[in-house]
């Protein structure tokens, strides 16, 4: 008798409810599974759940997801924070479930209890991998190639251009980070861009004179910066920031302290602007905080700080200077080439398949430690 062979994937394919974190990675992993051939449904909840309660939403991905005749194989959110216990109750034993988090350490406490119901976690930090559960895997995140690209800085409108641009929300580490590049900016006139989420700024703050106004919606309130203008944003600035989040910070908190990370993991790996710049032909100076900043880059790729001073004294070189636009060109062009060759969100989906590919299609245990 010949051995069956394993089903191909069908993927059920779940975004995270958030308006604005998470959706590049959702479309990322959308646009590879499109690009390498595999069958899979996409189910943008972050739009849905505008127009509809929340148990409706989940009501139907829960329908979809275990109707035989769909033929899902797996059903993949992205995130995973918000998923309520009892739909990963309800796919047990029916299709797999993936969790793709992209916003350990964070994601990854809340949701430790809950890991006999989730067949495979792939995790963006590879500290939590050290755990050693069985159903952990390291899954980075990426630049996705069908939505960054390099665009022409002369065909976008002024309001995209920038010398030195961060684009993210402000927390306290980087409010510093940020305030002590001031006094560089105002001697050298410097056209300073922060945009994104500033919302947890004191409004006294001086960073406040920085955040133009298509920040702002009609009505003077601060809207959110979609990706594809943010890729434009990317495209249209000489120097753009990466900060990493604080983790030992949250704003929903009475005393600020962080209560998603308990087990007090040490972050290591890089988020996805790391990818996102490169791949968008531009450069970027990064906060050297993270273990994995100079194992994925090289000094001839991107620029690096570790404090206030080391910023301001690498914005002088890599703006400055009489060669420092050559410098930029010749640096982004060598990180370009290293995300695009190996840190798309094809090649993680691909890592992602090959790994659920050791499943037969028979009965499965889910993980443990």
């Amino acid at each position: 008798m010949c051995p069956l062979s394993p089903r191909k994937p069908k993927i059920f394919l779940v975004s995270d409810t958030a308006q604005f974190a998470l959706t590049d990675v959702y479309y990322g992993y959308a646009h590879a599974l499109e690009k390498l051939g595999v069958e899979y449904t996409a189910y943008p909840l972050h739009q849905f759940i505008q127009h509809h309660k929340e148990h409706i939403c989940y009501s139907v991905i829960h329908s979809e997801a275990l109707t035989k005749e769909n033929g899902y194989t797996h059903v993949v959110f992205i995130g995973g924070l918000n998923i309520p216990p009892r739909m990963l109750e309800s796919f047990h034993g029916g299709v797999k479930t993936v969790v793709i988090a992209t916003e350990d350490p964070h994601t990854f406490d809340p949701l430790r209890d809950r890991l006999d119901l989730i067949d495979y976690y792939f995790t963006n930090e590879r500290s939590v991998c050290s755990l050693k559960y069985d159903n952990v895997h390291y899954l980075p995140t990426a630049a996705d190639s069908q939505v960054c690209g390099a665009v022409p800085s002369y065909t976008l409108p002024a309001s995209y251009h920038s010398d030195v641009l961060f684009l993210g929300a402000i927390y306290p580490n980087r409010h510093r980070m940020l305030k002590g590049l001031l006094p560089l900016v105002r001697e050298f006139d410097i056209n300073l861009k922060i945009l994104g989420h500033p919302h947890y700024m004191d409004k006294k703050s001086p960073l406040w004179d920085y955040i133009p106004p298509e920040n702002f919606d009609k009505n003077g309130n601060l809207k959110t910066v979609d990706h594809e203008d943010t890729v434009k944003y990317y495209n249209g600035a000489k120097i753009v920031l990466n900060f990493f989040r604080d983790v030992q910070w949250n704003p929903l908190t009475t005393d600020k302290s962080n209560p998603f990370n308990k087990g007090g993991i040490v972050p290591e790996s890089l988020n996805p602007r790391a990818y996102e710049v490169p791949m968008c032909g531009s450069f970027m100076l990064m906060e050297d905080t993270r273990a994995e900043a100079r194992e994925v880059f090289n000094d001839s790729q991107v620029g690096f700080f570790g404090n206030p001073r080391q910023l301001r004294s690498q914005v002088k070189k890599y703006l400055l200077r009489d060669d420092s636009e050559d410098v930029r060109n010749r640096m982004a062009r060598s990180s370009f080439i290293k995300v695009s060759s190996q840190h798309t969100y094809v090649q993680r989906a691909q890592t992602l398949l090959k790994t659920l590919e050791t499943d037969d299609g028979g009965d499965y245990e889910h993980g443990r430690k």
